[in-house]
């Protein structure tokens, strides 16, 4: 016991800290600071540039609320560099914490979340991989049913991809928001509309077409819900 409480003080420290982190070197202000700093460190060396993003994205990814990094990730790395950092990194830090709660904190977490890991069992078992895919599309709190999902019996490679695949749609229109825009600053001033060009146009439009998809799901599980 005294063991598991250490733990949990433990990443609860490192989840402040970096969340202090955060708020401290990763807010827009701060990039803004040294915008053409940093995208000349990355044109010099890509791949270095790119394994360090991978480790700050993951740990900004524990972090509850740090909203707006697949954009910042898009304008400094590009599209394509953008979204496998972005995507494999939400992913990474997903299974990171469902792991954490399943072999450290799975007793504390089912005491806290017992309505809500008991609603994705049964829609597990009713309904296979396709209900996390849902969770994902439907944008269920990430933090939340990464704890959750620690506490259910989906197989961790099962979890990985489906958060992969669900979250994907989103990411893809973020990152490539971010690799259209000319600077941040450019972004801070005009807001997010005044940097929608065609391409973006076409991805926000595609986008759209998750909430028909989310709304045939919803009433698909709800049942789930109602039973649970």
């Amino acid at each position: 016991m005294i063991r598991r409480i250490s733990l949990l003080v433990g990443f609860l420290l490192v989840l402040a800290v970096l969340w202090w982190a955060a708020r401290e070197y990763a807010a827009i202000d701060a990039i803004l600071e040294q915008e053409t700093q940093l995208r000349e460190r990355v044109a010099r060396n890509r791949w270095l540039a790119g394994l360090i993003g991978f480790a700050i994205y993951v740990a900004l990814s524990f972090v509850p609320g740090t909203l707006g990094k697949s954009i910042i990730y898009g304008w400094l790395f590009g599209f394509w560099m953008g979204l496998v950092i972005a995507s494999v990194s939400l992913t990474a830090a997903a299974v990171g914490t469902m792991l954490t709660v399943r072999y450290v904190f799975r007793e504390w977490v089912e005491k806290r979340m017992a309505g809500f890991i008991k609603v994705i069992d049964k829609a597990l078992h009713r309904h296979g991989p396709m209900y996390m895919i849902s969770l994902r599309l439907l944008h269920a709190p990430y933090t939340l049913t990464n704890y959750a999902s620690g506490a259910t019996g989906i197989a961790a490679p099962t979890f990985a991809w489906t958060t992969y695949v669900g979250m994907l749609p989103g990411t893809i229109v973020f990152v490539l928001a971010g690799a259209r825009l000319p600077s941040l600053e450019t972004m801070v001033e005009q807001g997010v509309w005044g940097i929608v060009d065609l391409p973006l146009l076409v991805a926000l439009s595609l986008l759209a077409i998750l909430p028909v998809i989310a709304k045939a799901l919803r009433d698909r599980y709800a049942q789930d819900w109602q039973d649970a």
